[in-house]
């Protein structure tokens, strides 16, 4: 039987064909292997296979889609690509991020001459294949979260290649493959085991994003001017290094004195940590913890909570809520998929009273002022009957036959009968996942303690991810609250929140003493302090 998605493409003769979802999770339970009509449609130039842990392979007959423009497969649980995609020598886009690729075939990308971007984020893999001459339209690499430890050599003639995202990787020496490629403009590579940044990166003069936080530097000054997130010092301090370094084949006398003040000064020189407090559910004194009970009709339309509040944040200081929010973009863009894979609220915790509840409920009966649009009382309801008129409407527009990658996560509902919101103890709705926040609980630059929420109808697993990530990225940004101590630069503090169901049965806590495992990979730049004990 073919799949009514697939042929509505034959018989209409589509261009674009999307599979995604919980739709395609049902059609794989009665046959657990993808229809075989998709390899037919020759006509297609865009692919999407998404958010569906049941695909764990796809049909070498993927090389019969010779005019395939645009391949996303992402969020599955892909261990492998077949390797006739090498033959899809019109792709421009390729998406392949969220799977469980651990390796990729050698020549996988040596022929695809229109390839401008490609995506490998949040995978297995160890190693990367080789790119060639032929690539050389190629202008954005992703391959975050990874276990990558090395590059192989790219050619010079990636000369349209403007941004690199290796972050969250196990890099312990620079790529010095990067060194040649004078058309980069950022280059991302946080979260990896760098003991030493090359000086020659001065010499791309191009460049006007660099990042390597989180990396265990030897050069304190270094890691500190990365920390104040300015570009210009840290080209300044680095073209000084090169120029140093070029003085110094003339000079070999200097050559042996360098290394020496170097090290001295690294002896003398304290190495400065962030720090991380975790409090206890239930904390001695004034600062509580906060429970959440999830009800069970929930757990059909969007079952995974995951919750966390964050004291001392320092949203005060001038560009910092503005730095906040963007973050909090960038995670719902990357890592969440614009949304479709989890969503993320935060609240001013001052502003939400007592324990909470996560429950569905008619989207009819659900009242809030939406963040950023009141200050009108709405039902859910109209709400997101507005947002869908909008995204349609942004669709006719552009011409396309699918919403916008942007307006995805509003199928996410189309078809529930209850929306998921979670109430404070005074029965406020403070949030609408996945559509919106309320005005109610907004951020401002006198808070300091966010209550955050993360919820996804996928997984536990992406819900800590997400967590983790944006808790680290809090760190990178400076937001915890300064420190009077000479070798602590700033300390958040987490206090555990417990989500129980309707019987009261514990579900679960974070943070527990399993997670915040990502602080090992760091080496040392952030200390954890446990301020409680077991029980």
């Amino acid at each position: 039987m073919v799949w009514p998605e697939v042929e509505q493409a034959l018989t209409q003769h589509r261009y674009e064909l999307v599979l995604s979802g919980d739709k395609l999770t049902k059609y794989l339970e009665e046959k657990n292997e993808l229809d075989e009509t998709i390899w037919k449609l020759k006509r297609l130039n865009f692919l999407e296979i998404s958010f569906c842990p049941s695909v764990e392979e796809i049909s070498n007959d993927i090389g019969k889609l010779v005019h395939l423009s645009t391949l996303t497969l992402i969020s599955t649980k892909l261990s492998k690509l077949p390797s006739e995609i090498k033959n899809l020598e019109n792709l421009r886009h390729v998406n392949l991020s969220n799977n469980q690729l651990k390796s990729l075939d050698e020549d996988l990308f040596l022929k695809l001459s229109h390839l401008e971007t490609l995506n490998l984020s949040h995978n297995l893999l160890e190693s990367f294949p080789k790119f060639s001459t032929e690539n050389k339209k190629l202008a954005i690499l992703n391959l975050s979260h990874n276990q990558l430890v090395d590059l192989p050599d790219f050619p010079v003639e990636l000369d349209n290649l403007s941004h690199v995202d290796l972050s969250s990787n196990q890099f312990q020496d620079f790529p010095t493959t990067l060194l040649q490629l004078n058309s980069l403009k950022t280059i991302i590579i946080d979260s990896n085991q760098l003991v030493e940044i090359p000086a020659q990166l001065s010499q791309l003069h191009k460049l006007k994003e660099l990042r390597f936080k989180s990396n265990p530097l030897k050069d304190n000054r270094l890691k500190k001017l990365m920390e104040q997130d300015k570009l210009k010092p840290v080209l300044e301090y680095l073209a000084k290094q090169w120029n140093e370094q070029q003085k110094s084949t003339t000079s070999k006398p200097a050559q042996k004195k360098q290394p020496q003040q170097q090290q001295q000064q690294a002896e003398a020189t304290e190495q400065v940590q962030n720090k991380i407090e975790v409090l206890h559910f239930d904390q001695e004194g004034d600062l509580k913890g906060r429970q959440i009970t999830i009800l069970p009709k929930v757990i059909n339309v969007r079952p995974h909570l995951l919750c966390c509040i964050v004291r001392n944040v320092d949203l005060a200081t001038t560009g910092n809520l503005k730095k906040f929010l963007n973050l909090q973009n960038e995670l719902h863009d990357d890592i969440c998929q614009k949304r479709t894979l989890a969503t993320i609220g935060t609240h001013d915790l001052s502003l939400i009273s007592g324990h909470l509840v996560y429950d569905a409920r008619d989207p009819d009966e659900i009242g809030l002022v939406p963040l950023g649009k009141g200050p009108k009382l709405v039902s859910a309801r109209d709400f997101y009957d507005q947002l869908c008129r909008d995204a349609e409407h942004e669709r006719k527009l552009k011409k396309r036959n699918q919403l916008s990658g942007l307006n995805k996560y509003l199928t996410l509902l189309q078809d529930q009968t209850n929306f998921p919101c979670l109430s404070d103890q005074e029965r406020y709705v403070i949030s609408l996942p996945p559509l919106t926040n309320a005005e109610r609980s907004k951020l401002s630059s006198t808070t300091d303690s966010i209550f955050i929420e993360i919820t996804s109808g996928q997984s536990m697993d992406i819900c800590r991810r997400v967590m983790d990530a944006l808790l680290r990225q809090m760190i990178q940004n400076d937001l915890g609250k300064k420190s009077n101590e000479s070798n602590i630069r700033q300390i958040l503090t987490l206090q555990q929140t417990k989500v129980v169901d309707d019987k009261g049965q514990l579900k679960t806590t974070f943070p527990s003493r399993t997670d915040l495992d990502w602080i090992e990979i760091s080496q040392g730049s952030i200390a954890i302090e446990r301020l409680y004990s077991d029980k």
